[in-house]
């Protein structure tokens, strides 16, 4: 009897191991022009993250201080010479030359790419008092070598307007992925000296855990958690890092901006990402500014020039 008991306590045992440490592969589509790293993302169901294995996320960001070469923020690469982050990262800092931007490496202190700022464009509407439209885009003073290995594009939304009135995007209860080197526990004051990846569930805007964020506006933010336990989140030092979903395409896009939250991993309060896709035309228009600016100048030029002829 005591050895029925036993195997059947063994096997419920089992039965929860199984279900924290199974595991999740996501292999993107190899000619895929963003969104796709050169080694698979693996995921497993360990309760508050992971550490992320090399060369996964290529478009993960390190925004550091300048003159103390901290880390404070994360960001996301979404072209050459841009990186997109959140403007609760950047909106105090006096001078683009305040930040310095590190790419290509899981390892916080080693490897990658450095770049200086050029320019900050933090959105125009931006509210600090409750963290609406908390986007901003770093402009790089020179463009970064997309062909050394580790470094990638994210792919971003492209979504209808009429899908954006209706629906929410991304849609309730899917899973997504938050990365970032921020502290692992609330109230910590070290950042992660490695990338670290967790998989939360986006939440339904009228449900009752974004009522307990507080959420100001669902149009342009949502919440993602696990929801009621808590236990996996977003903390300190991961604000303005990406928040991907796998789409069915085999890449992944980014959903998400890591934004505020009521503490790390609370039971019953989920975080709060920027609905990246409610700002596809403002981030088309910053990213192109400089293409319209050679483009405008270049057509003054040359007429210009043939009248001297």
């Amino acid at each position: 009897m005591i050895r029925k008991i036993l195997h059947v306590i063994l096997i419920f045992l089992f039965g929860i191991l199984l279900k924290f440490v199974s595991s999740t592969t996501y292999t993107c589509s190899s000619n895929a022009s963003c969104g796709c790293s050169i080694n698979s993302a693996i995921l497993t169901k360990i309760i508050g993250g992971e550490t992320a294995a090399s060369q996964t996320w290529g478009w993960a960001a390190s925004l550091r201080y300048t003159s103390s070469d901290s880390h404070f923020c994360g960001g996301s690469i979404i072209s050459d010479s841009h990186i997109l982050t959140a403007a609760h990262c950047t909106q105090r800092l006096n001078f683009p030359s305040s930040v310095r931007v590190y790419v290509g490496s899981i390892d916080l202190f080693s490897g990658g790419q450095v770049r200086e700022v050029s320019k900050i464009y933090n959105h125009p509407n931006y509210s600090p008092s409750n963290y609406r439209n908390d986007i901003a885009i770093l402009k790089l003073s020179s463009p970064l070598n997309l062909d050394q290995a580790g470094i990638d594009l994210v792919c971003l939304p492209n979504v209808s307007t009429s899908v954006l009135a209706n629906e929410e995007y991304p849609s309730a209860n899917l899973n997504l992925v938050a990365i970032g080197w921020g502290v692992q526990s609330e109230g910590s004051q070290v950042v992660s000296s490695i990338l670290r990846q967790v998989t939360v569930q986006s939440i339904a805007d009228t449900s009752s855990y974004c009522q307990n964020v507080k959420l100001i506006d669902s149009s342009t933010q949502f919440c993602a958690g696990v929801m009621p336990n808590g236990g996996k989140d977003t903390c300190q030092g991961d604000s303005g890092g990406p928040l991907l979903i796998f789409t069915s395409n085999n890449v992944w896009e980014q959903v998400g901006i890591t934004s505020v939250g009521y503490g790390c991993a609370k039971a019953y309060y989920p975080g709060i990402y920027t609905r990246v896709a409610a700002y596809q035309s403002w981030i088309e228009a910053i990213v192109n500014r400089a293409n319209r600016v050679f483009i405008i100048s270049y057509a003054i030029f040359v007429p210009f020039v043939l009248l001297i002829l």
